[in-house]
Order: structure tokens, then C-alpha cells, then sequence
């Protein structure tokens, strides 16, 4: 009896650590592109945090997308973050430094959190920003498997590309060949 008490114990502490967890469904960069209404160079002025969430002030020096999206937005200037990390927290971005991001807009508002990209400019690779130069958007009709789907099976198909091969970077353009073609470009 005391076993299958603290086995029923253990499992509720399991399942509840496991709903604190954040989950993020897109494995590739050019996902959370394609998924994306926002991508800039953002420069983080300063910051402010309560229990909840971080607010950065940022000034937006560069749009990869969604310059007329960032135009409707009540306010353009403070991008909020979670702390917790249930809500794919916390983020962390130094004032003073660059970052390519991509953000997530409502209610007129900004908000970023650990499942979007987040990228230091003077570290983005040139993969990254070729993908961002048009050939991530150019190419969002390729699938890509998330994490949370089911394995797919049976034969490929000419709009998928599934896992990307051994030496690829989760930065790689998933594009069409010259046959039309889903593959993974750049490995």
C-alpha cells in the first residue's frame, strides 16, 4: 500500500513539472519565420521587471517582415517577456546590444519569448541571414515537421522536407530544387 501511495506521489509531481515545462513546436528558424508577423534588428535601450515579466524598451533599427504590422501598433517601442519559464522564459537581453528577433504582436502590443529567434546581429551566421533575405518567406509552402507532430511515414512528398540531415543547422532553408522539390539547402 505505501508503494503505490508514493508511486502515486511521484507520478503527480512528474506530470505537474512536466506542465511547468515550455514547449516549443517549431524545431527550424525558418518556422518561426513563416509562423512570424514581425522579424527586425531590435536595439535594447533599457529594461524593467516585475514578478511576472520583463519590459524591454527597444528602438527598431531594421524590419526583415512586417514593417506595416509594426506600423499599427499602439506601442512601438516595449517588447514584454516572461519570467516564468511555463511561458518559454525567461529572456534575457543585454541593453546596449543588437538582436535579430522575431515577435509576436496583440492588443497593439510586442512580446517575445525563448521559442522565437532570438540572435545576436554581429552573430548571425550568413545562413541566417540569407534565410531572412527572402529565402525562408519565399519558401513557406516546403513542410516541416514540429516537434510535437506524429513521424511521418510513407513516401515523400515534393512540398515536404522532413528531418533535415546529419550536419545541417537548425538555420537551413528547407527550398525548392530545380525539379521543384522540398529539400534542405546549405548542409
Amino acid at each position: 500500500m505505501r508503494t503505490g501511495m508514493i508511486q502515486s506521489c511521484f507520478l503527480l509531481i512528474l506530470l505537474f513539472s512536466m506542465s511547468e515545462q515550455c514547449g516549443c513546436p517549431a524545431q527550424y528558424t525558418q518556422q518561426v519565420v513563416c509562423d512570424s508577423k514581425l522579424v527586425v534588428v531590435a536595439k535594447v535601450e533599457a529594461f524593467a521587471s516585475d514578478n511576472l515579466q520583463t519590459n524591454y524598451q527597444i528602438s527598431v533599427t531594421k524590419f526583415y517582415y512586417g514593417k506595416m504590422e509594426y506600423d499599427k501598433l499602439s506601442d512601438k517601442k516595449t517588447l514584454e517577456t516572461p519570467k516564468s519559464s511555463a511561458e518559454c522564459g525567461p529572456v534575457v537581453l543585454s541593453v546596449g546590444s543588437s538582436y535579430i528577433l522575431s515577435v509576436s504582436l496583440y492588443n497593439g502590443k510586442m512580446s517575445h519569448n525563448l521559442c522565437g529567434l532570438q540572435v545576436k546581429a554581429k552573430s548571425a551566421s550568413q545562413v541566417l541571414l540569407k534565410g531572412l533575405a527572402g529565402k525562408y518567406k519565399d519558401n513557406c509552402d516546403c513542410e516541416i515537421p514540429y516537434e510535437f507532430d506524429p513521424p511521418q511515414t510513407g513516401p515523400q512528398t515534393k512540398n515536404q522536407c522532413r528531418l533535415a540531415p546529419r550536419g545541417c543547422s537548425y538555420q537551413s532553408v528547407c527550398s525548392r530544387d530545380g525539379n521543384g522539390r522540398c529539400k534542405w539547402q546549405g548542409c
